[in-house]
């Protein structure tokens, strides 16, 4: 009997200690724990108590969409970020536990917190879109990090089944910043109607807005005969037995079809200018009268051609041009350009930046505005291997965009400030090297407002 009783004290007193550690009684308190706006949440800080059996913190709450929601923090750490949220909101309502190493949690205090606006909300309050040039113009600002995307459409007709649709034409991540982006729709149409989507890191659609009729300013492309050229250095290498001078620069040759797949050290079919031609007048473009300019755009020969002659070599003949080409097109291509107006071309001071294009002379040739340019990158990627590739093959060229709201000029001064290194990193004489800067352009065109 004596035994039978020792048992049972000793079974009673078991499941008193399990009892004990399924009440974890420990609570959070309030005055250790505080909170921080941040973009689409906000940040709790918090102080554990000092109590060995308390692992780790634990927070619930309801995103924006009335998603459950649970974030734990450990002893190691002193913040959760609690996120889910797109406009900015006061009184959220939070419930904050403690846990201990079964994961048993404490009574939990009610708190509540405040947020601010999400990245993608933030960045369609502040997006602005307007006309621009064939195109339309976005300009952003997002003044913290945030997390999320942008989504591009306008209302168009779908290609397949020929109904209205709206159609995407870009998707980006969001970032902080201030930020600009042109976008050109595929299809002609008089106006726009513009829609822009936000999501969340999560995926989830936030916000959507309608930019209604937005129609982009029409520009005209001028013909040769409609303006002058003019070459006050003398820079432009004439010899037509080599297909080299300035008109090769409007002969509507955009891509290199008049040397595609040609294995001699001639025919060159482009515009070739130096020597020493940086910081200089280029050329000047008289356009005969007042115009608003748009664009300027500067091509480059794609990789049609694995010609170019070698430079100096012993035990080899030299080759006229050698010295220039070296066997490398690419590094004669422009990298920095600046292009002035001016209505007096013969009063220095008169002359005013209207654009200007810049890219380091060493970025890697995927970033170059020219990388498929004739010898700029990898052969097997950039080749045109059939001249029916060549015909479907969009042209390389650099876009020298203009204010809509800018000045009208007659004269256009073209200066190269830099042209690119060798875009394998490898230059000497023989090869890629360009020492008395010249300069190549496959074509130029010039795009001035249309004029009612």
């Amino acid at each position: 009997m004596k035994r039978l009783i020792y048992i049972l004290l000793v079974f009673l007193g078991f499941c008193s200690c399990q009892n004990d550690d399924s009440s974890f009684e420990i609570s959070m308190p309030v005055e250790n724990l505080s909170f921080r706006p941040i973009p689409g949440g906000a940040v709790m800080y918090y102080k554990l108590p000092s109590d060995q059996d308390i692992l780790y913190i634990r927070v619930r709450y309801k995103d924006s969409f009335g998603k459950d929601m649970i974030c734990s923090g450990s002893y190691a750490c002193d913040s959760l970020t609690l996120l889910g949220f797109n406009e900015a909101q006061t009184g959220i309502s939070a419930r904050v536990s403690l846990c201990n190493k079964d994961d048993i949690e404490s009574e939990p205090v009610e708190v509540t917190f405040n947020t601010k606006d999400s990245g993608p909300v933030t960045f369609l309050d502040n997006l602005e879109i307007s006309p621009d040039w064939g195109s339309f113009f976005l300009k952003y600002n997002i003044p913290e990090d945030t997390k999320g995307m942008a989504h591009i459409f306008y209302v168009g007709e779908n290609p397949v089944n020929k109904k209205t649709d709206t159609l995407l034409i870009n998707s980006f991540v969001l970032t902080k910043g201030i930020d600009s982006l042109t976008i050109v729709p595929q299809q002609s149409r008089p106006a726009y109607d513009i829609v822009v989507r936000t999501e969340d890191f999560r995926g989830y659609i936030v916000k959507e807005k309608v930019w209604e009729k937005i129609s982009p300013l029409e520009i005209d492309k001028q013909s040769s005969e409609d303006f002058t050229f003019l070459d006050p250095e003398n820079l432009s290498i004439e010899d037509p037995a080599y297909n080299l001078g300035k008109a090769y620069l409007f002969d509507g040759d955009l891509k290199g079809e008049s040397c595609y797949n040609w294995d001699g050290w001639d025919n060159f079919s482009t515009y070739l200018a130096g020597p020493q031609c940086l910081g200089k007048p280029l050329f000047i473009i008289d356009l005969k009268e007042q115009k608003l300019p748009a664009e300027f755009r500067l091509y480059a020969m794609l990789y049609v051609r694995s010609s170019f002659p070698y430079g100096p070599m012993d035990g080899y003949l030299d080759l006229k041009y050698g010295k220039i080409w070296t066997t490398c097109y690419a590094t004669k291509l422009p990298s920095s350009v600046t292009v002035f107006g001016s209505n007096d071309m013969n009063d220095d001071s008169s002359w005013e930046i209207v654009t200007h294009f810049e890219q380091n002379r060493e970025i890697d040739n995927k970033s170059r505005w020219c990388k498929r340019c004739n010898d700029g990158g990898d052969y097997d990627e950039y080749f045109i291997k059939s001249f029916d590739a060549l015909q479907v093959a969009e042209p390389c060229y650099m876009k020298l965009s203009c204010p809509p709201d800018g000045k009208k000029y007659r004269y256009f001064k073209f200066v190269v400030n830099e042209v690119f290194a060798s875009p394998t990193g490898w230059e000497n004489t023989t090869y890629g090297s360009n020492h008395e800067k010249h300069v190549t352009i496959q074509e130029l065109e010039i795009f001035t407002a249309k004029e009612n």
